[in-house]
């Protein structure tokens, strides 16, 4: 075996069938458990690299929205800095999650309506709700939808924070770039 397939196969675990098969335990009636269906479950641990849509988020500003390995969301107008792009996961039809593919973060918005980077993705506040506005889209954030929180960007290139954003701002106006 070469090192690629010896790689390859320590990325899986093989299970016992203790606490994962469907059938796992059976009562007899003098009270002890067996087992019963004992196969082995084999479960893939690799990470996944790429599940979604890689694009840029340009505001209408001219510039792109950056997730930095420390959580910090911030803003850029190079368009050649790896940290600007994103990947898009449909949740639901309107509904996205962002994640920065190179510092492996989601964009995020806190109860103050500052965005950073969010290492859980199960967490609500990561969730956008993507809303057309001509040629651009206005990203809502589900958390704060009553609130009417949106991601946006200054003209100076500072990231605005939620209760100071409104439908129709350019600051919330992005282009979704195909990378």
């Amino acid at each position: 075996m070469d090192q690629q397939e010896e790689k390859f196969q320590s990325t899986y675990e093989v299970a016992t069938s203790n606490n994962l098969s469907r059938n796992a335990c059976v009562s007899n009636p003098n009270g002890h458990s067996s087992q019963k269906n004992q196969k082995p479950v084999i479960i893939d641990t690799r990470k996944i690299k790429h599940y979604g849509r890689r694009m840029k988020l340009n505001c209408r500003h001219g510039y792109n929205i950056l997730i930095l390995q420390n959580g910090e969301v911030s803003s850029s107008d190079d368009d050649i800095d790896s940290h600007c792009i994103m990947e898009f996961t449909s949740m639901s039809p309107g509904h996205v999650r962002i994640r920065g593919v190179e510092a492996n973060l989601f964009l995020a918005m806190n109860k103050d309506g500052l965005l950073y980077g969010e290492a859980d993705p199960n967490n609500n506040a990561t969730i956008f709700i993507e809303q057309p506005e001509g040629p651009y889209s206005a990203y809502l954030s589900l958390k704060y939808q009553r609130k009417k929180w949106y991601i946006a960007i200054k003209k100076n290139g500072k990231i605005k924070l939620g209760p100071t954003t409104k439908r129709g701002q350019h600051a919330t106006h992005f282009l979704t770039i195909v990378v």
